[in-house]
């Protein structure tokens, strides 16, 4: 096999898992009417990369070691989500916080 034909392939596979990782995050952001969701979404897809990479760098690199990168990717892209809609919500606590105590424009 050729190097551009692995090349697309490799690629291809990284299409499929940030899909899957996409997939949570768009549950959660119809969930949660689009509010804090934003910031979630490239550490869902990152995530759902990494761990649907982690498969065939771990061995499993037949039949079976795609279904479970398939499986692991959606996972992924859960706790991405997960992790990345409450950094979200964290920081837009804290962010009402921080504002000035003083009043008025200051030009």
């Amino acid at each position: 096999m050729t190097f551009e034909a692995r090349l697309i392939i490799v690629l291809l596979y990284f299409a499929l898992w940030g899909f899957l990782g996409l997939l949570p995050w768009t549950f959660a952001a119809v969930a949660r009417r689009g509010r804090e969701v934003l910031p979630a979404l490239p550490i869902a897809v990152a995530a759902a990369w990494l761990t649907g990479v982690l498969v065939p760098i771990v061995g499993a690199r037949d039949a079976t070691g795609f279904l479970v990168s398939i499986a692991t990717a959606f996972a992924g892209g859960v706790a991405g989500t997960a992790a990345g809609v409450a950094l979200s919500i964290r920081l837009a606590a804290n962010g009402g916080s921080g504002e000035r105590a003083g009043g008025g424009d200051e030009a």
